[in-house]
């Protein structure tokens, strides 16, 4: 039986090829693209997002797809849920509001034609003066739709409207 020098790194190749991960350009898909932007400069709430133990860009397990850019929309989505609640309490706080939403889940699968979106997160409620802390929460949203990965973008911001409608419900029963 003759040996091949060489054929187990070969062999490591071959089988990371196969899974997509090594041969290849990665297709990123932008997120923001599909992110409506909603002015409110006179809002009295401050919502700002990041990313805790969450891939950015965040890869379709199997393909040479990954979806970059999500808490731009996220911050987006929540935002225009959120600031019709704050708008309507502003006397309650002159001085306003800071959201700090947390994306600590983000997982993207595809089965057969259907995209799937799993997104959570971690909201927090501070005073914008004194950074006082007021309440927390968690929510998440799963979305799916049968559309190619690189049209998947709209399906990620409707998960993350989602969201930004249960934290709106949320702040709500909340009492400043």
């Amino acid at each position: 039986m003759a040996h091949v020098r060489g054929g187990a790194p070969m062999v490591r190749l071959v089988v990371l090829c196969l899974l997509g991960s090594a041969c290849g350009p990665t297709a990123l898909v932008p997120l923001t693209a599909a992110t409506p932007i909603t002015n409110t400069p006179s809002a009295p709430l401050e919502v700002s997002t990041r990313s805790v133990g969450v891939h950015d860009p965040l890869r379709l397990p199997w393909t040479r797809v990954a979806f970059a850019g999500l808490e731009e929309p996220l911050g987006h989505a929540v935002s225009t849920a959120v600031v019709p609640w704050a708008l309507a309490r502003r006397d309650e706080r002159p001085e306003g509001w800071q959201l700090l939403i947390e994306l600590i889940q983000a997982q993207v699968s595809q089965r057969e034609r259907q995209m799937i979106v799993t997104l959570g997160v971690r909201a927090t409620l501070r005073t914008r003066r004194g950074n006082v802390y007021l309440a927390q929460t968690q929510a998440h949203c799963k979305q799916a739709a049968l559309v190619e990965p690189q049209e998947a973008a709209p399906v990620f911001y409707r998960c993350m409207t989602n969201l930004g409608r249960e934290l709106a419900g949320w702040l709500g029963g909340v009492s400043p």
